[in-house]
Order: C-alpha cells, then sequence, then structure tokens
C-alpha cells in the first residue's frame, strides 16, 4: 500500500466541507449521507479483499469465478429494476452478460491490446469488470422499456402479427424503442466529453502508470466495447427469453 495511515486519517479531511454543509443547511440529510458512506467503505473494503486475492494469486480459473459471481450479482440487480417476471429473466439475462462480457473482453485482451495485454488478473478483471458495470447500467432502461411497452402498448404487435407479420417484424419497433432507450443517454454522455473533461476512467488509466496516448486508446477501445457488449447482451437476452416471454400463438404473458 503506497498510502500510510496517516495520509488516510488526512484524506478523512475532506468530509469536513460537505459534512459542515449538511449540518448547517440540511440535517435531516446527515444520517442518509453517513449511511451511503458506510456502505461504501463496507463494499470497498470487500470489492478490496477480493481484488487482493486474485492480484496476489493471478490464476485464469479465478479470474473467471470472480466474473460470473460479479455477473450474477449484476443480473440480480438488472432484473429486479426492469420490473418484469424475475423468474423469466434471470438466467437468460446471466447467460447474455457472461457471453458478452466474456468475449469482448477476450477480444480486447488478444486482439486489440496484444502484446501489451495478456490474460491476467491485471487486464482481465478491470476489463471486464467496466464492460459488466456498463452493460448493466444501460440494459436497465432498455429491457424495463421492451417489456413496458409491449405490456401497456401492444396492439400494434397483435396487429402486425395478425395481418401476417413474422414475429420478429412485428417485435422490431420495441427492439427500436429499447435501443433508443439504451443509446440515447450513452451517445450523450460521451458527447458530453469535451477536451477539458476528463472522464473517471481515463484518469484511472493514468493514475494506474499509463502513457497518455496508451491511455487515450484503452479508453477509446473500452467505451466501444462496452457499447458491443451492451447490445449483444440485450439481443441475446430477448432471444433467450422470448420462448417465456410469449405463448406458441406469439401473445405476450405480462
Amino acid at each position: 500500500m503506497i498510502l500510510s495511515y496517516l495520509n488516510l486519517l488526512l484524506g478523512l479531511l475532506l468530509l469536513i466541507v460537505p459534512g459542515y454543509m449538511l449540518y448547517t443547511y440540511d440535517r435531516l440529510a446527515m444520517p442518509k449521507a453517513a449511511l451511503a458512506m458506510a456502505k461504501m467503505v463496507v463494499q470497498m473494503s470487500v470489492m478490496g479483499a477480493c481484488l487482493w486475492a486474485l492480484f496476489r494469486y493471478d490464476n485464469v480459473w479465478f479470474c473467471l469465478l470472480w466474473l460470473v459471481i460479479i455477473v450474477v450479482a449484476a443480473a440480480f440487480l438488472l432484473v429486479s429494476r426492469t420490473r418484469y417476471r424475475s423468474a423469466v429473466l434471470f438466467l437468460p439475462v446471466c447467460i447474455a452478460m457472461l457471453v458478452s462480457v466474456l468475449a469482448v473482453s477476450l477480444f480486447l485482451i488478444f486482439v486489440v491490446l496484444r502484446p501489451a495485454a495478456s490474460m491476467s488478473a491485471r487486464w482481465f478483471v478491470p476489463i471486464s469488470g467496466v464492460l459488466t458495470a456498463h452493460t448493466l447500467m444501460l440494459n436497465i432502461p432498455a429491457l424495463r422499456t421492451y417489456y413496458e411497452s409491449l405490456r401497456q402498448d401492444g396492439q400494434p404487435y397483435l396487429t402486425l402479427l395478425g395481418n401476417g407479420a413474422s414475429r420478429m417484424a412485428a417485435l422490431a419497433p420495441y427492439v427500436t424503442r429499447a435501443l433508443r432507450s439504451m443509446m440515447v443517454p450513452a451517445i450523450a454522455s460521451l458527447s458530453a466529453m469535451g477536451l477539458f473533461v476528463m472522464p473517471m476512467l481515463l484518469s484511472g488509466l493514468l493514475l494506474g502508470g499509463l502513457g497518455p496516448v496508451d491511455a487515450v486508446l484503452i479508453f477509446v477501445f473500452l467505451t466501444l466495447g462496452c457499447m458491443t457488449t451492451c447490445i449483444l447482451t440485450l439481443g441475446l437476452t430477448l432471444i433467450l427469453a422470448d420462448r417465456r416471454s410469449f405463448n406458441r400463438q406469439g401473445q405476450f404473458l405480462c
């Protein structure tokens, strides 16, 4: 650890300003802020211990086990916020996210970033972690939009189906809505990155010791990888969940 205990104590002094402002103007928010801070400390402590073990032993199977664990946790959170039947979505989301994240991570490591990168914890854990996090955040609105649109506005789908359209063609407008709800915030966040706004991921790469050129290139490739992973996860999830979301006549099961 490069920081001493004195450094840690000095870092806690940063809490003085927000603590003073909350105490002065919004004391009711102080317990919530303290609870959120405590949760963050506990979560980061657990995460730090797991990452320490992964980097300490640096085993491929441990890395894959870690990926499975975070994907299952992310899938549980995603399904709980989608507002659709968990029993239908959980397994398809797990499989889709695991396949997508693993495929894109391996492509980045063995094709794009080779020979600098390798199948080690130093590369696999951060890359797969970033892909999983972005896939979780962007697929929540996408899947929610898809299923809520079918539940609340399913008549156009039934009309197209009754006029002889295939189910894929009848579902195309709903897939378009899901993609828009996914890509609009992603494109907006990319557009907001100006010359003087440094993304947190890029800052982390620079703090990790990479040169500016390498950091920018890896940031760009990771951003492209995130978009690809999100779309792959959405597509695979809809395909895998299709049989349990519709009956044999093509009617949507709410």
